[in-house]
């Protein structure tokens, strides 16, 4: 037997009538751009117009990596109109990151599903097969745990030891539930995050999972941090060149953003980033803009780097031992 999947049309109408639950009176948008998967826009657009919702499709340009945060403006304003947006954009992540969705979500007039920089296979495979219900009670007892911290350190066989305050008063659950306004998502999803508190982040992480941009190091790439900003990148592959690239040409790049972990038992380490920083006991570290999150540091990227089977702790309790989550203590 093959694995499980479902079709396009299975997912689509799982992402819109169960996990943003859209009402018949309201309205969505679509966020496209030229790279996004087409049979993906014609499932979800096929729910709607089935059920008679309003809907519409909104396509930007293609975004280099250097601008991977920047929404249309025509879009932006239009985004103010709609309850519901899906952000399936292929080359950015604009309609999630930006502050102007920051800014919405905090006045709660709008929720949304994010697909960013995903493709058919992360659609309709591996974590988009998971007991969504189940995962979301995983996420909620997390970010129990995690709100009730102050220092979250992560370390790895891999050579990662780095530490900080967090966010504790600021965690997100993305377990695939956005029903409510001011909410928010992924699919496939299941994961809890918090930003560290800017400036505080000390240590080194060692990418050793796919990275969001470069994809998977030929060879782990370590990543030293002082004081909230990567200082330091050792490594000799094409993907470490890549990253390098980045931190000195895009504004705030060096920021650390975001620390992840992952609690969908279905995702695949398969080698996308989408993918695998969703997998249940792995962690990813955002460097760049971590405005979504709370944060007031902008920047033109907010990129995900996966580290596999890590250790976290959070004033000392384990959460993560070598990958394995414990929610039960």
């Amino acid at each position: 037997m093959g694995e499980p999947a479902l079709t396009a049309d299975q997912a689509a109408v799982l992402i819109l009538n169960e996990l943003l639950a859209v009402k018949a009176t309201e309205t969505v948008a679509i966020v496209t751009d030229p790279a996004s998967t087409a049979e993906m826009v014609m499932a979800l657009t096929n729910v709607l117009q089935g059920r008679d919702i309003e809907y519409s499709i909104l396509a930007q340009p293609n975004r280099t990596p250097d601008r991977k945060n920047d929404l249309n403006p025509s879009i932006a304003a239009a985004l103010g109109a709609v309850d519901v947006m899906v952000a399936l954009t292929k080359t950015s992540g604009a309609p999630i990151y930006s502050v102007r969705i920051k800014e919405l979500i905090d006045a709660k007039s709008i929720r949304f599903m994010s697909m960013v920089m995903r493709d058919m296979d992360i659609f309709t495979k591996g974590g988009a097969t998971a007991d969504y219900r189940a995962l979301h009670a995983d996420g909620v007892k997390l970010k129990e745990i995690w709100s009730n911290g102050r220092v979250m350190r992560i370390t790895s066989a891999a050579g990662t030891d780095i530490s900080a305050p967090i966010a504790h008063d600021d965690v997100l659950v993305e377990c695939g539930y956005a029903t409510q306004p001011g909410t928010s998502a992924a699919f496939s999803d299941g994961e809890v995050s918090s930003r560290p508190l800017e400036g505080t982040a000390n240590g080194v992480f060692v990418i050793d999972g796919p990275g969001a941009v470069i994809g998977t190091p030929d060879t782990p790439i370590a990543l030293h941090v002082t004081d909230g900003r990567v200082t330091a990148i050792d490594g000799t592959c094409p993907q470490a060149d890549h990253l390098r690239q980045i931190l000195d040409t895009v504004e705030n790049a060096d920021n650390i953003a975001e620390f992840g972990i992952g609690l969908n038992p279905a995702c695949r380490r398969n080698g996308k980033f989408e993918e695998e920083k969703k997998r249940r006991g792995q962690v990813h570290i955002a460097i760049g803009d971590n405005i979504i999150y709370g944060g007031t540091t902008h920047s033109a990227v907010h990129l995900d780097l996966v580290l596999r089977d890590p250790t976290v702790t959070l004033d000392g309790q384990v959460i993560v031992d070598q990958g394995h989550v414990k929610l039960d203590q």
